[in-house]
């Protein structure tokens, strides 16, 4: 009997499904065709063994997986059951939100946790890697390597000599964190098959491969790709070359209609199904040489090798973490967390018992906001909240936010003075000295200390965001490469970028460093606020032991460190994962960067590309910082009084708002000199609150207390609709709006309002350190040129400045040089 026929009668004893049966028959087939050079029995039984080879070698897996899901399904049951709240409530539907995202909220590991402690242990592994192959310090990731060292880098890596030493050992990092990676996958349930001599996981552009075509894809790839190490992942078997024009052609659909080649409309919803069996496609496809991987990359993938390494990174690391901790097929558990939290709530509608908050109705309500707010934070964790719906919609939008960073955000480096204010009170809170605040933070910024800080396991951002998809006061930088490229040129020039990174460093260092200094004294014995910050995430006593038994690492500097790496050396791997969880969480209270949680609490689950996402992603510019400092201070200050700590709470809100106003002030100060004006009058009430904003993160509006306009040029209207609306209102007043004035006859003022509009509008133009000379120099002398009444203009500004706020301008407007240094005294006087 044929195995189609065998097929065909199980079908219809209802032994399997049709769609089984069929797609068992179609790779029947394709085995067939290896073996069709033989007589046809033979190619029929050599068929049918590569099929149940397949069928066993896939029936292990799943066993495998099935059993690692029951245990994480009743992990996650126990971390339910014994989650409580503030107020030491059950709370099923926070329990499972802090599951996607916390910051010492729970005992357990997170997901969006577990992948930054992935993504610091992988960076640690491949310090000299990404030391080598840095950003330039002008032209960032565009001058980010030699290219022949990549190549050298890439031969070693495809197994030839490429006769560099430095080479070799470069390679070397990069292949033992792709295994470490691999072997961590497959440990929570994958199936990614070793090979050595791999090379770098390739990146393919779907609108390249669509604009060739199928045929000349094929054309162009199949003579660059080695059959002979070309394997199934979980048989191990060789394909063939009769095989490879139609795995070439699958593999073209699946890129070029993003999936849909493989999937059937339905009703049900649509998931790449477990996680698990993914990410193996990037190690099927094996070029022969690092030649032919690099052509294919300058031809289809975007010709950044660096980028496509670091992308493989961080992809394995957002999917590690979720099979981490929600198992193989972390959707599947999420449908059910979702139906756990329902039926809680249902229970409690019913006046039964439910853990969830309320009684009747608002347990239901309760149990559909947190589900809501689940699902928009799992969205943004996937990846699949800044998925573009229409990518030509969304790149053109992301240009304009891009140059409108470029244009107006060059003064924000210093408004981040005030991260000294919010470091010092996490400091504190987490047990650490906050006297040494300012000294390790400008330590971190020598390039020994950030080899130092990488190696151990804390993030080097510009290697974790390449091509600038990040960017701090920003979010999310959308549009294409060149504007965020402009965006992250502007951020790193006023020194906002390279003093955040410093920032981070420095506390996930002086955590370490206070760890070492500990490490000899019991749980007990140790500081309350150092020991209490351990008991937020779940570190134990018990856990403390094995950490007091790992070697500690000696800086060049001589100072002692307690780093992940030596812990998880001490058999400690899971221990390792959970205490950089619990640094890089509190770093986020001392330098307030962003989180899911934020950025889904300004744009929900919306997507790029767009009506309402792009509108949404216009309305939140430059709201990120001031909405993560409220929803991670505002909340731990809630907590403390919802547990009872009210006195505690007062002194954690007292100290953070003294700190963050005294440094606030001190940025409004700064702006005032870099604008050519002497500082303010401290001694009014307006300042003090002006500085408490500045330095809570709000500092956009506490302009409004000095003035009717902000510091891009917007009233408060336009500000709180974002800063997209204040351009555009501002570009149709320049344009229409004298054409009406003119049209009536009335007088128009284009050459202020264009000067105007450029002061705002020219990427780089609002660098602090840049801003006034420019403005003085090229501005203000256009001005004079095209604006007949400009120097009344400029003497309005200088009576304006002294009428209301008895400033005095030490470089007046339209003067090409200072008249004098600034009046600092002013400030202390004052």
């Amino acid at each position: 009997m044929s195995l189609a026929t065998c097929l065909d009668s199980a079908v219809a004893g209802e032994e399997i499904s049709r769609r089984d049966a069929e797609r068992l028959k179609a790779r029947f087939e394709d085995f067939r065709k290896r073996h069709a050079d033989g007589a046809e029995a033979t190619a029929d039984y050599q068929a049918r063994q590569d099929l149940i080879d397949e069928l066993k070698a896939d029936t292990a897996h799943k066993k495998r997986k099935a059993k690692l899901a029951l245990k994480k399904l009743r992990e996650i049951e126990m971390n339910l059951a014994g989650y409580r709240d503030a107020r030491g409530e059950a709370d099923i539907s926070a329990a499972v939100l802090d599951m996607l995202e916390h910051f010492g909220t729970a005992k357990f590991a997170s997901v969006a946790g577990r992948e930054r402690a992935l993504q610091g242990m992988a960076h640690a592994k491949m310090e000299t890697f990404l030391n080598h192959f840095r950003r330039g310090a002008l032209a960032g990731d565009k001058a980010r390597w030699n290219v022949a060292d990549m190549r050298n880098v890439m031969r070693e890596l495809f197994g030839e000599d490429s006769g560099d030493q430095a080479a070799k050992g470069l390679a070397k990092a990069w292949t033992e964190t792709a295994e470490w990676l691999r072997q961590r996958f497959n440990s929570a349930g994958g199936a990614i098959g070793k090979l050595e001599n791999w090379g770098a996981p390739q990146h393919h552009d779907a609108r390249a491969l669509r604009n060739v075509g199928p045929e000349k894809w094929k054309e162009t790839i199949r003579p660059m790709l080695d059959l002979g190490r070309m394997t199934h992942p979980l048989t191990g078997k060789a394909i063939t070359a009769r095989e490879i024009d139609g795995i070439l052609d699958e593999i073209w659909q699946t890129v070029a209609t993003d999936g849909w080649s493989k999937r059937e409309p339905s009703r049900q919803p649509f998931g790449r199904g477990s996680l698990a069996n993914q990410r193996a496609e990037h190690r099927f496809l094996v070029f022969r040489s690092a030649d032919d991987w690099l052509s294919y990359q300058e031809m289809f993938g975007g010709g950044d090798a660096f980028a496509a390494m670091m992308g493989h990174i961080n992809m394995m690391a957002r999917d590690i973490a979720a099979m981490e901790i929600l198992g193989p097929n972390p959707e599947g558990t999420m449908n059910w967390l979702r139906q756990a939290i329902q039926k809680e709530a249902a229970s409690k509608a019913a006046g039964g018992r439910g853990r969830i908050p309320g009684e009747g109705s608002d347990a239901t309500d309760r149990a559909k906001t947190m589900t809501k707010r689940i699902n928009d934070v799992w969205a943004s964790i996937r990846g699949a909240a800044n998925t573009p719906v229409s990518t030509k919609w969304a790149n053109r939008m992301g240009v304009v936010r891009n140059l409108i960073t470029a244009s107006v955000l060059g003064q924000a480096a210093i408004s981040s003075v005030s991260d000294l204010g919010t470091a010092m009170i996490a400091r504190k809170f987490a047990g650490l000295p906050a006297a040494s605040t300012i000294k390790e933070a400008i330590s971190a910024t020598i390039p020994s200390t950030r080899r130092e800080a990488v190696a151990a396991g804390l993030i080097l951002d510009s290697a974790a965001h390449v091509m600038h998809t990040q960017a701090r006061y920003v979010g999310t930088l959308g549009g294409p490469a060149w504007s965020q490229y402009l965006a992250d040129r502007v951020l790193t020039y006023s020194g906002l970028t390279p003093w955040t990174q410093a920032g981070k460093h420095a506390f996930g260092l002086s955590f370490q460093y206070e760890a070492a200094k500990l490490v000899g004294k019991s749980y007990a014995d140790l500081p309350d606020a150092f020991r209490n910050t351990f008991a937020r995430y779940g570190i134990s006593e018990l856990d403390w032991k094995m950490m007091q038994n790992a070697k500690l690492h000696q800086t060049g500097r001589g100072v002692a460190m307690l780093r992940p790496a030596e812990i998880a050396e001490a058999g400690g791997d899971a221990l390792a994962m959970r205490y950089l969880e619990m640094i890089q969480a509190e770093t986020e209270f001392a330098i307030p960067s962003g989180s899911h949680r934020s950025r889904t609490a300004l744009i929900s689950d919306v997507q790029p590309g767009t009506f309402i996402g792009e509108v949404a992603r216009s309305l939140s510019q430059f709201k990120s910082f001031g909405t993560v400092f409220l929803l991670l201070h505002g909340a731990r200050i809630h907590r403390m009084i919802a547990g009872g700590d009210k006195t505690g709470a007062a002194g954690y809100a007292g100290s953070l708002l003294l700190t963050t106003t005294i440094f606030g002030a001190a940025a409004i100060q700064l702006k005032q000199v870099a604008n050519g004006r002497d500082p303010r009058d401290m001694d009014t009430a307006s300042f003090w609150t002006a500085a408490s904003l500045q330095g809570g993160g709000f500092g956009i509006y506490g302009d409004f207390l000095f003035a009717d306009i902000n510091r891009y040029g917007g009233g408060m209207a336009t500000t709180i609709a974002g800063p997209a609306v204040g351009k555009i209102n501002d570009f149709r007043n320049l344009t229409a709006g004298n054409l009406v004035q003119l049209a009536s006859g009335e007088k128009t003022h284009f050459g202020r309002e264009l000067v105007k509009f450029a002061k705002g509008s020219i990427p780089g133009g609002n660098i602090w350190y840049l801003k006034l000379a420019f403005e003085r120099n090229v501005l203000d002398q256009l001005q004079t040129v095209v604006d007949p009444e400009a120097q009344k203009a400029f003497k309005r500004q200088q009576q304006y400045w002294r009428r209301n706020f008895g400033q005095e301008f030490w470089w007046a407007p339209g003067e090409t040089q200072p008249r004098r240094g600034p009046d600092l005294s002013l400030a202390n006087n004052r």
